[in-house]
């Protein structure tokens, strides 16, 4: 098998400097020496750090894009991909590729550390093994290839990851959908039996500014949306209470969202708790959001939700077909 390792930035490749932490150059090649020192490792590794190290949260659309085209254009040289990321986007990248590279045939695994892999004490290389563990399970496997973030021995589905720890070896969770795959002395796999649909590579323009999310909080007020839902807004993610819900009682608040409904902006309703889904309409403050034009994102992670609409604003579909692909 022939694995591409992209170092695109964060904390798994950094160093100590006088001004904290930063990027190492030469870490490509101390990964390098690392697998080539790991004897049960049989395959062909290109290993690249990119020439502009991405802070993962400095991280935008552009840089979503910039990684998928590196992809694209190794597709056809390599068997399996794996991005070492920061963690603090690193959801948000799992999703934009998952949307990118819909139905991926191959492998495309997003991992990276909680410490960096110069230190005594880290998950780099567990990490980075578990996810050429996972490429050699996946590859060839019928239905089974497609995006995924790994970490601490967790395959999650690229659309489904959420960062849900700061300090714990587990920092993503998959907090509504089983994660594919468990790695512990062996793998335990979540069977799939459905057939997917053929491979899809769609790379946009990823505009910035066009998405934006809008927090419910007690309190909250139209001057507190309105600089939000400005003019370039296309798109938003609401982060309501519970199974969808927000304030009902405020007349104002609920005719600024439906303004931007009209003009065409897409609101994407997702809770804020931790799991579960939105269900549209159940209470009555839900049902004000939808007669204010917002639609539901049933179970979608907030970071799924965001990138989904940058996705589909960024292949430039009216409001109306954006609002389809979330039905």
């Amino acid at each position: 098998m022939k694995i591409y390792i992209a170092y695109t930035g964060g904390t798994i490749g950094m160093v100590p400097s006088n001004q904290g932490l930063i990027p190492d150059a030469a870490f490509a090649d101390h990964l390098t020496q690392h697998l080539n020192d790991a004897d049960e490792l049989t395959h062909e590794f290109v290993i690249e750090g990119y020439p502009s190290l991405i802070d993962s949260s400095n991280a935008t659309g552009k840089d979503w894009q910039t990684i998928a085209r590196d992809i694209e254009g190794r597709w056809h040289e390599f068997d399996a991909f794996i991005v070492l990321h920061g963690t603090d986007t690193m959801a948000y990248t799992a999703a934009a590729l998952s949307f990118m590279f819909a139905n991926s045939d191959k492998p495309i695994i997003v991992t990276g550390s909680q410490v960096p892999m110069y230190k005594v004490r880290t998950d780099a290389m567990i990490n980075v093994m578990g996810a050429i563990s996972a490429c050699e399970e996946l590859s060839g496997e019928k239905n089974s290839n497609g995006v995924f973030l790994f970490f601490a021995g967790r395959l999650i589905e690229g659309d489904r990851a959420h960062k849900a720890h700061t300090s714990d070896w587990q920092a993503f969770s998959s907090p509504n959908c089983p994660e594919r795959g468990v790695l512990g002395i062996d793998w335990r796999w979540r069977s799939t039996e459905t057939v997917k649909p053929p491979m899809s590579i769609q790379i946009p323009d990823m505009k910035e500014g066009v998405v934006t999310i809008l927090p419910v909080f007690p309190g909250v007020q139209v001057a507190h949306w309105q600089g939000l839902l400005n003019e370039s807004v296309r798109g938003a993610v609401l982060l309501s209470y519970g199974a969808g819900n927000a304030p009902d009682k405020d007349p104002a608040l609920l005719a600024l969202l439906k303004t931007a409904t009209d003009r065409g902006v897409v609101i994407v309703n997702v809770s804020q708790c931790g799991a579960g889904s939105v269900a549209a309409g159940a209470y009555a403050a839900g049902s004000a959001l939808v007669k204010a034009g917002v639609i539901s994102g049933k179970d979608m992670t907030y970071e799924a939700a965001f990138v989904k609409l940058s996705f589909l604003i960024g292949l430039d579909l009216s409001s109306e077909d954006i609002k389809n692909h979330f039905l």
